[in-house]
């Protein structure tokens, strides 16, 4: 489920910049709400795709080792096109010379536009181990419910996480692979994202997840 995020309380770097920022800096910003709400930050990693120069940020979040159990954890990501990275760095209306010769692009009306960026960022809660013997398929139905009620304390009641269970047969048996909860925030650059509120629901969800073993199986 995807939820946008509200401006909030940016701090006085992000205030000076223009709105539309570079990888880097989104990146750096996240990182600092992440830590600064107190979360442990693993794997920090930086992927760019060479045929459509694409970028890709991927973290991996636990609690504090302070505050147990710091077993569990949450994938954090987002998705950062090429046209972005082009925009960010040339300033709005450089895509313009991508689509128009340099006569037209003058008279182009996007060069007097703000430029829109948009990111997702995303957040992969992961419940539990692979390997569990399911039983009785009609199990799945109250696992979805149990951790939609729960974790979705963290989110509001009308952006509940989506919940993805993964499945293997191997003859007659049927083994769960993948259990996670997802959630997404959608961030246009409008005004300054409170991405503080992000890595609080985060840390939220992440001490509600042990509650999940006194009622689930896996």
């Amino acid at each position: 489920m995807a939820e946008h995020a509200g401006a909030g309380l940016p701090s006085d770097s992000q205030q000076t910049r223009p709105p539309f920022p570079s990888y880097e800096e989104f990146a750096s910003d996240l990182l600092e709400a992440i830590d600064g709400s107190g979360l442990s930050i693993e794997d920090v990693r930086h992927h760019v795709e060479p045929g459509i120069g694409e970028r890709r940020f991927e973290c991996t979040v636990r609690l504090s080792p302070s505050e147990p159990p710091s077993r569990y954890h949450v994938h954090v990501n987002f998705a950062w096109d090429a046209l972005m990275t082009y925009v960010a760095t040339y300033g709005s209306g450089a895509d313009c010379e991508l689509y128009h010769d340099e006569e037209d692009a003058q008279d182009c009306p996007h060069q007097h536009l703000a430029p829109q960026p948009f990111v997702e960022v995303e957040a992969e809660f992961v419940l539990g181990d692979g390997g569990y013997e399911l039983q009785d398929v009609g199990e799945v139905s109250t696992w979805v419910d149990t951790v939609q009620t729960l974790i979705g304390k963290a989110f509001p009641d009308d952006d509940r996480p989506s919940v993805h269970i993964g499945l293997a047969a191997l003859g007659r048996t049927t083994l769960v692979e993948k259990f996670t909860a997802e959630h997404s925030w959608l961030i246009d650059f409008e005004r300054p994202p409170d991405l503080g509120l992000i890595a609080r629901q985060v840390q939220t969800a992440l001490r509600i997840v042990p509650a999940l073993a006194d009622r689930l199986p896996i």
